[in-house]
């Protein structure tokens, strides 16, 4: 009886294989390591790849943004100028008054330069407009329909290309 109550209050170790105590081995603890190793990789690639793709997106947002400021812009500069020129990748805008004078000029393909001169000899007013590093912007005037065409052009996306028009404003009444 006194033997009973010995092995119920303290129980015998747990014995393993071949009368080992329990524990891991060291291929299990290797096994283990290298599973963990591998999941962990897989997370921080995948955490890469959703980083990436996060910040191309908020690019693509400005550059749209950018491209949409620029076509508010230019096509209220074209409706109220009284005379409009396009050379050598410049388009100069005179209003009927002559007191100012709009200059668009394209600066290293994918950057476009807006240059406001006024007749009162203040400081003119200067702005940009970046489409990223991979675009190129050319402008053309189409005399038949009194118009300025802007297309940009992205190297990731070449065969859709986003033309902007702008007009002169009608004359006739």
């Amino acid at each position: 009886m006194n033997r009973i109550k010995t092995s119920l209050t303290h129980p015998r170790p747990r014995v393993g294989r071949a009368g080992t105590a329990g524990g891991f081995t060291l291929v299990e603890l290797l096994l283990v390591l290298t599973l963990t190793a591998s999941l962990l990789g897989g997370v921080i690639s995948l955490v890469s790849i959703a980083r990436r793709s996060s910040l191309e997106a908020t690019q693509n947002q400005f550059h749209r943004q950018e491209i949409r400021r620029f076509a508010d812009d230019i096509r209220r500069d074209v409706r109220h100028s009284a005379r409009s020129v396009v050379k050598d990748g410049e388009l100069e805008l005179t209003t009927a008054t002559s007191d100012r004078t709009i200059t668009y000029q394209i600066d290293n393909e994918s950057l476009v330069q807006r240059r406001l001169v006024e007749s009162n000899d203040s400081a003119p007013s200067v702005d940009r407009y970046a489409f990223g590093k991979d675009a190129k912007v050319d402008v053309q005037w189409l005399e038949e329909i009194r118009a300025v065409r802007w297309t940009i052009t992205s190297t990731q996306r070449p065969q859709q290309p986003i033309e902007i028009l702008a007009s002169e404003r009608s004359t006739r009444e």
